[in-house]
């Protein structure tokens, strides 16, 4: 609409058509010029060309615009602000120069109508506009809205007269005329009808309040409102206990009491002795007692509840989100390339000569379209039941459903990516497809009608824009070069639920489906396609699959674990004795003991209610299966060295050799099994939760191999002692066992050779001396040798460890000592 006046009259457009008329008081349109506050100078005292139906015309023309820049209040205003004065100001004859219009007939009467005037702006006022404007984001893009708003320019190369360029042109399907804005610089009059003054109004910074009581725009899109970083406040006080780090202390109290737990532990086994059955009929009960809370496990997949602490303030801030207005849209999206392919040059008859990419071509955008179709057509669960459908949410259709992707640039039809027009420009006819309409759409996706004579929309099927960058990939520039681009990007929006929501499970049903349609096509020999692909529940489903694909090799380790146990620890002293000095149900206890310290951590926490996750899982056997390992070998082997005293009954030197290894095993788990424990104090899930099921794992791997594995060790001795075969107990050989300790094949070897070729090697040691040492003489020789008589150009190595010597003679004529 355009409202011009002229002298003490307001020539009132009434739907776009001239006509003389006073201007008039805004007693009843109050409530819309109240909007722009420097048009409004009190009910009575308040002019305008425009009618209330013009001004309610012109609020909802404004809509769209308003709902792109609400974010930034001042940014908003300053934009109706120019539309306001060009349509309702009653001076707007100073700024406004009708330059074409259309005699046509309304309501039987002929009427003048405009369909194109000049706008005359001062550059002040548009570059404060603008620059109120060029920092606003889009939320659902997190891209700039002046992007969307001046044309094939995007962002980067948009300024303040393409700006209005745009808002001024037809041809975008937005502007309801043509509007010629001219910006001219202060005090500049070139091309400026006589009488007319550019309009200077006052453009509102961003960081201002806005005359309606807006607020200054955040400091995300508007840089003037970013304030500046206080300095860090200073580190918190350390946690102390009196004088004392109080970490410190607690260690040093949880110390002491593991200490006495475990000389109570020592009271206990010398008051039970041999009683090996009671010993481990307890041990049994113990770990059967943790292991029924196995029953009450909880496994944690979610990435979020492993990788999130739940106090952390984007959690909270996530979880109320959730909570009012559900999770966030769940993203399943596939990246294809066609690689190899050649690129083409193209003159667009309005964009002049445009390279194209191997990639887009007309013929893999129609493979595009139908691998597409196929994926929103599932068997299993329809798409239409849980896709984010943002404009039709309560009853969607397939069309409804947000799909981002190349071919919504012609709303997924095969007649619109076949159509093709002869179109005539500057005198020069030409050809137009489907490549002029889609550089147009890449460079402005929020058009609804392209500037081409196809006439097509480039919104998506299902009402919305698909920006550029989210229908295409690795194009090389920024801005301006999508046609390079050498990938399709692909994304299906669904909507997200709570886990306890039926809908979740057809959510994900859908996205199994989903996967499925895609890793069939991807094995289809005619596909042209390069791809990679991902669904929400990929994560989820990828750790899943290693896992499961973790159980074999947790199985096999174990296995191979035992057998090394059994085959290292045994004594072998004759063939004879070979299934006697076997070790196979010692390494079997071993690696059970192993197993029931991991079932008894994971059955405690399960008890108290400490979610387990994949990850404890697949990491805490293995760690606990190298710590119990190590012990397993410490013990026995030390056992096996061991020769029994005269006197001395078998219990009685078990626990002489535990008395001496027990305490180092006791510290190795002790400092592990606390820096695991202190390893909980993480605020990360998984963290937390896996260093507590490994603390109390490698403690209870200690405890049973200190009461069960010693009585188990007991039970195996008194058969070795009676020479019972190891499988077939009540098979005795005639060999008598050896008193002879047996120190196996690798003590020997380290003592023998490995330890001495180590030690009799020493550190070089060089001599330099410089000129005038005096070598001919007995002394000066004497002087710089280990040792008296040796020729000097020797090599000397002494029988002590430090002392090795190699000296590099500086004269030639070197005699050995008279007599040596």
């Amino acid at each position: 609409m355009l409202y011009l006046l002229n002298g003490s009259a307001c020539e009132v457009t009434q739907s776009q058509f001239l006509s003389n008329s006073p201007m008039m008081k805004t007693r009843k349109t109050r409530k819309h010029v109240i909007q722009i506050r420097w048009m409004f100078f009190g009910e009575s005292n308040t002019y305008a060309c425009c009618s209330l139906q013009q001004l309610s015309s012109l609020e909802t023309s404004l809509t769209l615009s308003k709902a792109v820049l609400i974010r930034c209040p001042s940014c908003a205003e300053n934009f109706a602000h120019l539309h306001c004065a060009t349509t309702c100001s009653p001076n707007q004859t100073l700024t406004v120069n009708v330059t074409k219009v259309m005699n046509v007939t309304h309501l039987g009467r002929p009427r003048d109508a405009v369909v194109a005037y000049q706008a005359y702006i001062s550059n002040t006022f548009a570059e404060g506009a603008f620059q109120s404007c060029k920092n606003v984001r889009i939320p659902a893009t997190g891209g700039f809205a002046i992007a969307t708003m001046c044309g094939r320019y995007g962002s980067k190369l948009c300024t303040a007269q393409r700006w209005y360029d745009f808002q001024g042109d037809t041809s975008n399907g937005l502007a309801p005329l043509d509007i010629d804005f001219r910006l001219l610089k202060e005090n500049d009059t070139t091309g400026v009808p006589e009488g007319m003054v550019p309009y200077n109004g006052r453009a509102l910074g961003c960081n201002e309040n806005t005359t309606t009581g807006g607020m200054a725009c955040s400091c995300q899109d508007c840089l003037d409102s970013c304030p500046r970083v206080p300095p860090p406040p200073p580190p918190p006080e350390h946690f102390r206990i009196q004088d004392l780090n109080g970490f410190l202390v607690i260690s040093i109290i949880l110390l002491c009491l593991l200490i006495c737990a475990f000389v109570v532990y020592l009271v206990v086994s010398y008051c039970v002795k041999s009683n090996v059955t009671c010993v481990l009929l307890v041990a049994a009960i113990i770990v059967v007692a943790f292991s029924v809370g196995l029953k009450s496990i909880k496994l944690t997949t979610d990435p979020v509840e492993l990788w999130s602490a739940p106090n952390s303030r984007a959690r909270q801030e996530k979880d109320f989100h959730d909570k009012h207005f559900t999770p966030f849209f769940r993203t399943n999206q596939l990246i294809l390339t066609a690689p190899g392919r050649k690129g083409h040059l193209y003159n667009s008859l309005l964009f002049g000569k445009q390279n194209f990419s191997g990639l887009i071509s007309k013929n893999l955008i129609l493979e595009l379209l139908d691998l597409q179709k196929k994926i929103q057509v599932t068997s299993q669960a329809t798409l239409k039941d849980v896709c984010y459908a943002p404009l039709n949410p309560s009853n969607p259709s397939l069309t409804d459903c947000a799909v981002n992707s190349l071919p919504q640039y012609f709303q997924n039809s095969l007649d619109n990516i076949n159509a093709k027009v002869n179109m005539t420009e500057l005198g020069v006819t030409q050809e137009v497809d489907w490549r002029d309409h889609l550089i147009y759409c890449l460079n402005s996706p929020l058009s609804f009608k392209d500037i081409t004579d196809l006439g097509m929309s480039c919104m998506a099927d299902y009402g919305a824009p698909v920006f550029p960058f989210l229908a295409v990939g690795g194009y090389k520039g920024q801005y301006d070069e999508y046609t390079n681009a050498e990938a399709f990007i692909m994304t299906f929006s669904l909507n997200n639920y709570l886990r306890d929501n039926p809908k979740f499970k057809v959510a994900l049903r859908w996205e199994t489906e989903f996967l499925k349609i895609v890793q069939d096509y991807q094995r289809n020999p005619k596909a042209n396609f390069t791809f990679a692909y991902m669904a929400e529940r990929s994560l989820e489903d990828e750790i899943n699959r290693t896992t499961a694909e973790d159980i074999p090799i947790f199985m096999i380790s174990y296995a191979v674990i035992f057998v090394y146990i059994a085959v290292a620890l045994g004594e072998y002293s004759s063939c004879k004795r070979l299934l006697v000095d076997s070790k196979f149900l010692v390494g079997l206890g071993g690696i059970l003991v192993v197993g029931c310290s991991v079932l008894a951590s994971m059955g405690f926490y399960s008890w108290i209610g400490i979610p387990s996750s994949l990850v404890i899982l697949q990491v805490v056997p293995f760690l606990v299966l190298a710590v119990g390992a190590d012990n397993i070998f410490i013990f026995v082997l030390e056992y096996q060295r061991d020769a029994r005293k005269l006197g001395e009954t078998r219990e009685e030197q078990i626990g002489r050799v535990l008395g001496q290894v027990a305490p180092s095993m006791l510290l190795c788990s002790l400092s592990e099994s606390v820096c695991f424990f202190l390893g909980a104090l993480s605020t990360m899930p998984a963290v937390k939760s896996f260093a507590l099921y490994a603390a109390l794992a490698v403690l209870m791997d200690f405890v049973l191999q200190m009461t069960a594995f010693v009585a188990l060790l007991s039970l195996d001795a008194r058969r070795q002692d009676n020479n019972r075969c190891e499988l077939l107990c009540c098979v005795t050989v005639s060999t008598r066992r050896p008193n002879k300790p047996n120190e196996g094949f690798l003590l020997p070897f380290m003592r023998r050779y490995y330890a001495p070729v180590l030690l009799h090697i020493g550190v070089p040691v060089y001599f330099v001396t410089k000129k005038g040492y005096n070598f001919h003489t007995v002394a000066g020789m004497d002087g710089v040798c280990s040792s008296v008589g040796y020729f000097l150009h020797y090599h000397i190595v002494s029988w002590e460890v430090t002392d090795w010597l190699d000296f590099v003679p500086v004269t030639s004529n070197l005699q050995p000592r008279p007599g040596s």
